[in-house]
């Protein structure tokens, strides 16, 4: 009797050790605007909470889920103590947008330092439109960071952070003829570390009067 009672209270315990293990912080955040408001971007952080610090725990993964709407990710950190996001809403003026972004960070001991090795096979959708393309690339990774450089301007144009594993819409604007353009995506798990960045480029030009991308 003594011993079922021993492992009753063990197994008690490892059931309450795991319940802390997959303690979780979950955060919504919703954002519109209005007919007429130019596009805007919003930053938020979220901190580790006293309590699991004072415990010695960190943040060990994140889970990003893009809900209803337009709400764009334009680039996160993510770190043991605390997480940044920067979202935006890439609006058009005659119609209003809005969107939400849930953000779920897994509390626990310790972080995974494992990192997806880099994305491969990097394209242009064929069924995109030259001038608002799909960006593609292989990787069984879920979560991608994409950052656009207008070689032409000497600057970067467009950031984002993928959700849907292997591709993503350009969708604010449009690119501009003549131009050259680099695009980059590096790839994360859960655990937010990101493999190396690999790249492409293309520039835009027009061909018997057609508008074509064409590989560099």
């Amino acid at each position: 009797m003594r011993t079922k009672v021993v492992l009753f209270l063990a197994l008690c315990f490892a059931l309450t050790c795991l319940t802390a293990q997959a303690q979780t912080v979950e955060k919504i955040f919703f954002h519109q605007l209005k007919v007429g408001e130019q596009p805007q971007s919003w930053e938020h952080r979220i901190d580790l909470p006293e309590e699991a610090a004072m415990q010695g725990r960190v943040f060990v993964a994140r889970s990003l889920d893009l809900r209803m709407g337009k709400l764009v990710i334009e680039r996160e950190l993510f770190t043991p103590t605390f997480y940044y996001v920067k979202v935006r809403l890439p609006k058009h003026p005659e119609v209003p947008m809005a969107g939400s972004l849930k953000i779920e960070l897994q509390i626990g001991d310790v972080i995974s330092g494992k990192t997806p090795q880099a994305p491969n096979a990097l394209a242009l959708s064929p069924v995109g439109a030259t001038l608002k393309p799909i960006f593609t690339w292989k990787t069984p990774a879920r979560y991608a960071a994409i950052s656009l450089y207008d070689m032409t301007e000497q600057k970067t144009v467009w950031e984002r952070v993928s959700t849907t594993s292997g591709y993503i819409g350009f969708d604010e604007g449009w690119l501009k003829k003549d131009h050259r353009y680099r695009w980059a995506v590096k790839v994360s798990d859960a655990n937010g570390r990101y493999s190396p960045e690999v790249a492409a480029g293309f520039k835009i030009e027009e061909q018997n009067g057609v508008v074509i991308a064409i590989p560099e």
